[in-house]
């Protein structure tokens, strides 16, 4: 460096000496002088300061961004890294030459298994591009795993245009990869969670009235996103035309009171199905309080539309059915309490006595197949009734039917006659279940037949089934009506006005009951006024199948005689327990009362009844913890326990054989199902007392 002035100006200058001698000539043989060239290199050696210093920069990026280069000569087949490449792969090679192609090649040992087959993905980029991305991962020799991203540069090729020199420069892009995949994870939870419940997310540009929809908003409306462009104009469009004012001022009201927004409204599908969505949003504002955007989701609510409608329907079939069931206690109650006046007047009269006696026993009848029905329903729907099926004549539940029917066919003056096919007709039927859906359609026809009507009971057979068919020429079902018949709670338009009309269950009742049997039940009418006729079918079987002696004494009339039995009789409610009382006292027993259940304990080991009448529900000790009492006595295994309760439910008579009880009634308990409990054969065959003895 020699500074010189040039120009005027004062400037360092890089130069370069050589220095050649001159031969002195022949006289002397010496040299005789010396040749200096000087060359000025100033630029040159600038320019490789620059280069240095170029590169010095480049080896610090490279190091600061995490990244590597490294040089393939196709020729040598050799790789010459860079230290920051070889850092990356964790390698350390003598003077960063290292090997390309065969075993030694110490960046294909290093691809990720998954990944080796992009090496030759690259050479074949190479062959036709002379830039070209690359990502891949990498496993070091310390077994971690890196994500590398970057480019492949062709810097020199051969005459025939292959690959001679190329350079890779790559970054480590793990972090990127890392967060990428979270970010991947967290759309696709976000998905299934918006899938999951019917959501779609919206995006909407107030200024410019772009929208964004995801691909779950387009399948709540039914379109496609290749077929339809969302704006606000074409969304309203598929709003029920009831439902989009109301929406649209509600959205426009939240909007400019600045807060989030809840709204629910019909559409109409592509698909021409409508459906109930919720909407939820809010706006996003600038600096002078204007919206510029509204974001938010939008959700399938149809179902939960639909089980709200469900139970707004049965809250109102609830109300109806409390005020029907108040007006069908009362009736019953009403020439109940007329008869017990009549009762107590002077003068009385056997016929009007034994006239009283008749419509209490009628009317409380009535009650109690009501309050049967009811709890039949319970256990139906709650698919919690059990039929106690057995091989039964059909007779015999069709003249169980009519016993029960015929005071209310009588009353009111109705013509009734029965055809009935030859009575060794077999069913395979819980008994008392049947007549109950016999007596049910009866009973219906007798409603809803004007006073002097006819009604015709049919049992036949027809394709290996048992028929049972009542007509009637009463007030008919209208078409619009008939389809609704069977449903629960139905409130039949043609019988609304009715003084009769019923509580809408015994219908539902005995289509259930009869279908568990195997069964159906059809109804027919020819429209209001013009009768109605109801046909119940139940599949035979063979006529030599052996009937349940039980069910084979069921309508022989008749009973056994019945002997004297010491009885005791608890239950907290008096008037129920004196009046049972008096009469099994009448019928020639001898019969004990406590109140409660601490009484009935000592009453019973003093007493040492053969029959213990024992309600359930006391205060105290309720009579669950009597009879186990009774059962741990030695004088109390033998006893025939009866539990008494309004609770008819399956639990409930599960409940009370585990506390030892024999027998479950359920209250209103009738006379003759209680005295022929009593006879001897009844006690007699009672497989659990005769165990404890």
């Amino acid at each position: 460096l020699v500074p010189i002035t040039r120009h005027g100006r004062r400037e360092d200058v890089y130069w370069t000496y050589s220095c050649s001698p001159i031969d002195g000539g022949a006289a002397g043989g010496g040299i005789g002088g010396a040749l200096v060239v000087c060359t000025e290199t100033t630029q040159h050696i600038v320019e490789r300061a620059s280069l240095r210093e170029s590169e010095a920069r480049f080896r610090a990026a490279l190091k600061a961004g995490r990244m590597g280069s490294w040089e393939t000569d196709h020729v040598t087949q050799t790789r010459r890294w860079s230290a920051e490449g070889m850092a990356l792969f964790g390698l350390d090679l003598p003077g960063g030459i290292g090997h390309m192609g065969g075993e030694n090649d110490e960046y294909v040992a290093a691809l990720h298994p998954e990944d080796r087959h992009l090496a030759e993905h690259f050479r074949q980029l190479a062959a036709r591009q002379d830039s070209f991305p690359a990502e891949y991962r990498i496993v070091r020799p310390d077994g971690s795993t890196l994500w590398l991203s970057g480019r492949g540069l062709v810097v020199e090729r051969e005459p025939g245009g292959e690959p001679r020199r190329l350079v890779s420069i790559m970054a480590d892009a793990s972090e990127r990869k890392l967060a990428d995949e979270q970010l991947r994870l967290e759309r696709e939870r976000l998905r299934l969670a918006l899938g999951a419940g019917q959501m779609g997310a919206y995006d909407l540009n107030v200024k410019d009235d772009t929208l964004w929809w995801s691909p779950e908003t387009y399948a709540l409306f039914g379109v496609s996103p290749v077929d339809f462009v969302p704006s606000r104009q074409s969304v309203s469009e598929f709003i029920h035309p009831d439902d989009r004012e109301t929406f649209l001022q509600a959205r426009a009201q939240a909007i400019d009171e600045r807060r989030p927004f809840l709204h629910e409204f019909r559409i109409r599908r592509a698909d021409g199905v409508v459906a109930w969505l919720a909407h939820r949003g809010q706006a996003e504002y600038d600096a002078q309080g204007h919206p510029v955007r509204t974001f938010g989701v939008t959700m399938d609510v149809t179902e939960r539309k639909q089980v709200d409608q469900i139970l707004r329907d049965a809250d109102q079939h609830k109300d109806h059915l409390i005020a029907v069931l108040a007006h069908e206690l009362r009736n019953p109650l009403a020439p109940i309490r007329n008869a017990t006046h009549i009762l107590r007047q002077t003068g009385l009269t056997a016929a009007l006595a034994t006239w009283c006696h008749d419509v209490i026993d009628r009317q409380v009848g009535q009650m109690a197949r009501l309050l049967d029905d009811l709890l039949d329903v319970s256990r139906l729907s709650g698919g919690q009734l059990r039929l106690q099926r057995q091989p039964i004549r059909l007779a015999v539940a069709v003249d169980r039917a009519v016993e029960i029917a015929q005071p209310l066919i009588d009353a009111a003056g109705h013509a009734f006659s029965i055809s009935m096919a030859p009575r060794e007709l077999k069913v395979d039927a819980d008994l008392t279940r049947l007549a109950q859906v016999f007596s049910n359609i009866l009973i219906n026809a007798a409603k809803y037949t004007p006073p002097g009507g006819r009604i015709a009971l049919e049992v036949g057979q027809r394709q290996g089934q048992a028929v049972v068919t009542v007509t009637d020429n009463g007030i008919g079902i209208a078409d619009a009506d008939m389809p609704e018949i069977f449903k629960m709670f139905a409130r039949v338009a043609s019988l609304s006005n009715r003084s009769q009309g019923g509580q809408g269950i015994g219908l539902w009742l005995a289509r259930g009951l009869i279908e568990m049997h195997g069964g159906s039940i059809d109804a027919r009418s020819g429209g209001e006024n013009r009768g109605s006729t109801f046909e119940l079918r139940l599949p035979l079987i063979e006529p030599s199948a052996a009937v349940s002696p039980e069910v084979a004494v069921a309508d022989e009339t008749g009973a056994s005689g019945e002997a004297p039995l010491r009885v005791l009789i608890v239950d907290d409610l008096r008037d129920g327990s004196d009046s049972l009382a008096m009469l099994l006292s009448g019928r020639g027993h001898t019969v004990q009362v406590a109140y409660d259940g601490r009484e009935a304990l000592r009453l019973a080991e003093a007493f040492r009844p053969e029959v213990v009448l024992l309600d359930l529900g006391m205060p105290g000790v309720d009579g669950y913890e009597v009879c186990r009492r009774i059962r741990a006595t030695p004088w109390g295994g033998g006893m025939t326990v009866v539990a008494q309760s309004g609770w008819a439910q399956e639990d409930a008579r599960q409940r009370s054989r585990e506390a030892g009880f024999d027998h479950h009634l359920t209250k209103p308990i009738a006379p003759e199902s209680l005295l022929a409990l009593l006879r001897p054969q009844a006690l007699g065959d009672n497989p659990s007392a005769s165990e404890r003895r």
